[in-house]
């Protein structure tokens, strides 16, 4: 079993296994299992960065911050459902350069480095 990422953008496919939406406001048009919306940076952090008031390095120390430390609770359940079946956590970015699925992901893998992570 795996944790896979991959924007929302990309058409479903059966490898995705469980897909959970870690955006913070899906459209009706996105197809997923599970939303999870406390994986996803808050309204102020997702604001400040569209208009352009932080870069990417604050954008990501501040979802550090909100997420990864403060969620722990919630990367343990995605840990745990992927240890079982193939999941692929899902956000708009196309590429994981700078998306916090991507961040979401390798904080998963540094909390249990036996899970298999993939991230695209």
């Amino acid at each position: 079993m795996a944790l896979f990422t991959k924007s929302i953008q990309f058409k479903k496919e059966k490898k995705d296994g469980i897909r959970i939406c870690i955006m913070r406001r899906p459209g009706d048009f996105e197809d997923f299992d599970i939303w999870m919306p406390v994986l996803a940076p808050s309204h102020k952090l997702l604001n400040d960065s569209h208009s352009k008031k932080i870069n990417w390095l604050q954008y990501k120390n501040r979802f550090k911050k909100e997420v990864i430390l403060n969620k722990r609770e919630y990367l343990n359940v995605l840990i745990d459902i992927a240890l079982k079946k193939d999941v692929t956590i899902l956000c708009w970015e196309k590429t994981p350069v700078k998306c916090h699925r991507r961040l979401v992901a390798e904080a998963c893998q540094k909390i249990n480095p036996q899970l298999n992570t993939l991230i695209k």
